[in-house]
């Protein structure tokens, strides 16, 4: 069944008429009238964006403690990225190449 239309966020899990399920992302529209069953915590959306179209999906169930945990872990990892780029782009070996 359709609902009144309200916001939603890039994440949220919606399942229309057919049951198949649509996960909204960064790019979704700002309202939606599907129920909602979940949403997809922010540290997993990249990996959600990379599964090809078509491929199963699981969702687990998590905990809000559980899904800050993964982002702060996530963001750890952005962050030791950030500082390996920034080591390699100041390497002399780079600038005299």
């Amino acid at each position: 069944m359709e609902m009144r239309s309200h916001g939603i966020v890039p994440g949220v899990i919606q399942v229309p008429h057919n049951g198949q399920p649509i996960v909204q992302m960064r790019d979704a529209q700002p309202s939606g009238g599907y129920p909602k069953i979940g949403t997809v915590i922010e540290a997993d959306l990249w990996r959600l964006g990379q599964a090809p179209i078509g491929s199963r999906v699981r969702f687990v169930e998590t905990t809000w403690d559980d899904a800050i945990a993964a982002l702060d872990e996530s963001q750890r990892w952005l962050d030791k990225v950030a500082r390996m780029v920034a080591l390699h782009c100041s390497s002399p070996l780079l600038k005299a190449a």
